[in-house]
């Protein structure tokens, strides 16, 4: 009802009482009627299909079973707004990912004098590179250093079916690119007082960095080596996966590194315990 006074589209559906409500026999009728009503007002295809989520959920509280609710008229009348709605999917030319990882190298020679925002970017750029993780995925993440020098992060995949993701970086042979390494002189950067603090806690603020902020030095590192300022930062798991599949990387390789089709989901959490050293050894190879 909020989002129907919202958007100005005060109807007498929008004033009905809950006993007038519970006395509609066919509400997906009421809901078809009202849908028509908005393309005939020339209301957005958005708008039209937020109003019908209203109306639907406002029914579904009432008690309405969801087969009264999304029949197959209803899926018909809704075909269009939907499918005005639909991002295209169309070929791009996305950036190198090598032109990051050299970017990675030459810091890494002096990653001692970086200022600690470009420090933080090239951290996370060399995980998300290496894990494909979204960063609110990184950002969340806790680290925790094993044997041989290499590094275990654990945190939660947000999109798709959720699940808890442990993955393990071991040290690279080119280490002037790995996680391992950047995570290392990112921590190196902190007190002895701060040693045990959140893995993104800032030595210069006293407090954990924030996604936006996170989100800032990833761009400031992607500006400075001449990347597009239109390119996102989920640009670098695209980048990340495109090298994979260029490189020869079978789908089921293709599938457990980026964890990003739900069947490929269930396989990485239940079955599929492989581990992804071989695509990251060759992602790292670039010269």
């Amino acid at each position: 009802r909020v989002v129907l006074e919202q958007r100005g589209l005060a109807t007498a559906a929008v004033n009905k009482s809950r006993e007038e409500l519970l006395r509609v026999e066919d509400p997906e009728v009421i809901i078809a009627n009202f849908v028509a009503y908005l393309g005939d007002e020339q209301v957005t295809d958005s708008s039209q299909t937020n109003c019908r989520t209203a109306i639907s959920m406002l029914f579904k509280l009432q008690g309405f079973p969801n087969e009264k609710l999304n029949g197959s008229a209803l899926h018909q009348i809704m075909k269009k707004p939907q499918t005005a709605m639909r991002k295209d999917h169309k070929e791009e030319l996305l950036y190198n990912l090598d032109k990051l990882l050299r970017y990675l190298q030459e810091k890494n020679q002096i990653n001692t004098t970086l200022s600690e925002q470009e420090h933080l970017g090239c951290t996370v750029i060399s995980i998300m590179a290496f894990s494909t993780l979204r960063l609110i995925e990184i950002q969340r993440k806790k680290a925790t250093k094993q044997e041989n020098g290499a590094w275990t992060i654990q945190t939660s995949k947000f999109k798709g079916i959720s699940y808890d993701i442990s993955l393990t970086f071991r040290p690279l042979s080119n280490k002037s690119v790995c996680p391992t390494t950047w995570i290392s002189s990112w921590l190196a950067r902190r007190s002895k007082e701060n040693r045990n603090k959140c893995l993104w806690w800032l030595q210069s603020k006293s407090k954990e960095e924030t996604y936006e902020q996170m989100s800032k030095a990833v761009h400031m590192v992607m500006n400075a080596e001449g990347i597009n300022k239109k390119e996102t930062v989920t640009s670098i798991r695209k980048a990340s996966m495109t090298k994979g599949i260029d490189q020869g990387a079978t789908k089921q390789e293709s599938d457990r590194f980026s964890k990003h089709a739900d069947g490929s989901g269930i396989v990485q959490g239940h079955y599929n315990m492989n581990l992804n050293d071989k695509i990251r050894e060759r992602l790292s190879n670039f010269e």
